[in-house]
């Protein structure tokens, strides 16, 4: 009689032992890629004026945001995001913040010179990278990210001149240089570190 109270449990045992030992998938709030495709050629000038390449930092994640200083409200919201969510991986995972990077690369190198991102981009985290392309080579790089961009007159209304209507997105370019994932700019900051933390262990 006992062996076969006993016999009734093994099923049970094995139904908990194997659905037990099965983390829940995680569910990301940006779109994370299956197709990867390189995102091609980035370089230019760093904040701190030192030629920059993406490819030299091959082996991280890379956030990469297009903006401008003149931006006056979407920009330096997501990068307060983005900087928040650097400082939430690094109290958290030491380790995989060291393997996450952050740029933010302006689609105004007409007013955005090296200088004036030197003064901008510190103030939201000190890690992420300022960068300027040459405006012979913007387009191309726009192009393989798929990012729009286009001025729009202010001139009769603000003393800026024209603003920048473009694309607001963080983009994430995985180790290899290929487009990993994509969060709108308004993920909030504890959201965006939490899916970051788990691409990070991929």
């Amino acid at each position: 009689m006992e062996l076969r109270k006993g016999s009734r449990l093994w099923p049970l045992l094995f139904l908990l032992i194997f659905f037990g030992g099965c983390a829940p998938k995680h569910t990301f709030t940006g779109m994370v890629f299956d197709d990867l495709k390189p995102v091609g050629e980035l370089v230019g000038t760093s904040h701190t004026g030192e030629p920059f390449s993406l490819a030299d930092l091959r082996g991280k994640l890379v956030l990469v945001f297009f903006g401008y200083t003149f931006c006056p409200d979407v920009c330096p919201l997501t990068l307060s995001d983005v900087g928040e969510a650097m400082r939430m991986i690094a109290k958290d995972d030491p380790k995989s913040a060291d393997s996450l990077a952050a740029l933010f690369v302006t689609i105004d190198p007409e007013r955005d010179t090296v200088e004036r991102l030197a003064q901008y981009v510190p103030a939201f985290h000190p890690d992420i990278i300022g960068v300027v392309v040459e405006p012979s080579l913007l387009d191309e790089v726009k192009s393989n990210f798929g990012v729009y961009a286009a001025k729009s007159d202010v001139s009769q209304s603000s003393e800026a001149g024209y603003l920048m209507d473009h694309t607001a997105g963080i983009y994430v370019v995985d180790r290899q240089g290929n487009l990993l994932a994509l969060f709108s700019h308004d993920t909030p900051a504890d959201v965006l570190a939490g899916d970051l933390k788990v691409l990070l262990k991929r």
